[in-house]
């Protein structure tokens, strides 16, 4: 299993970490793959990767158009 690449950088390196960051299970890892352009995954030496607090920031983001466009909504 692949993990962090070290202190100083924060990533997590590889799919199944990823899921397991992401879905709290790492049996999940095929579902990182679509959600690379949403979440700021990037593919370096050939493994998919992304940083913890940029993979929150998106999500963060997502949840607040969502909510913005619930609030637009007419009933």
């Amino acid at each position: 299993m692949r993990k962090s690449t070290g202190a100083g950088l924060g990533l997590l390196r590889g799919a199944k970490p990823l899921a397991g960051f992401i879905f709290d299970d790492e049996k999940e890892w095929r579902k990182v793959y679509p959600l690379k352009k949403q979440l700021g995954l990037f593919r370096m030496n050939g493994l998919i990767c992304g940083r913890p607090d940029t993979i929150r920031a998106r999500i963060a983001e997502a949840e607040s158009v969502s909510r913005e466009d619930a609030g637009n909504e007419v009933a």
